[in-house]
């Protein structure tokens, strides 16, 4: 009776050990459904600069990593990646790869940086007083960033399908965005 109650306390006892390790694997196993779910929303909306960023996801928390020719790819890739479902948090690792321009130096990048987010800036301005005049205070819940001329649109679940096209269509109508990017926010 002893010898029995000694083998269930072992078998009991390395269960408990088993549980821990699988407990412990599982708290940093990699959530592999949703890595390519961000990459093909990533590539879907940014197009083919996108294909630099290396995306690992952990429970709902994503990575981005990678270097990227284009400033608008680095700057909508968190808010892409925060667009799909199942994302809780991003984290925005991605590098611009330097301008090989001869005889560039860092001030002249800082400037050429400085000088297009300003022009982001007075866009995004536009691209909100148009989605205002078109749809009047419901153009105040559309979301709105601006990079390089590339507009990212955000909508509520609750939009229409004709609030939505409207949106596009005000925000293709401003002089200056060379595209625009449709998401919709995440609660």
């Amino acid at each position: 009776m002893r010898l029995i109650r000694q083998i269930s306390l072992a078998v009991l006892a390395v269960a408990a050990m088993g549980a821990a390790s699988y407990a412990a694997d599982t708290a940093t196993t990699p959530d592999w459904s949703l890595m390519p779910k961000v990459k093909l929303e990533l590539l879907t909306k940014l197009g083919t600069d996108a294909l630099h960023i290396d995306v690992d996801s952990n429970h709902g928390n994503v990575k981005l990593a990678g270097t990227v020719d284009k400033r608008e790819t680095k700057e909508l890739a968190a808010t892409v990646a925060r667009s799909v479902e199942g994302v809780k948090m991003v984290n925005n690792d991605i590098n611009l790869a330097a301008a090989a321009k001869p005889g560039s130096n860092a001030v002249e990048k800082d400037i050429h940086e400085g000088e297009a987010e300003v022009k982001d800036a007075i866009l995004e301005s536009k691209v909100r007083i148009a989605l205002v005049d078109k749809l009047g205070g419901d153009g105040f819940a559309v979301g709105t960033e601006v990079a390089s001329g590339v507009v990212t649109l955000k909508f509520d679940k609750t939009a229409t399908k004709d609030q939505r096209n409207t949106a596009v269509n005000a925000a293709q109508s401003v002089s200056g965005v060379a595209k625009v990017v449709t998401l919709d926010k995440q609660s």
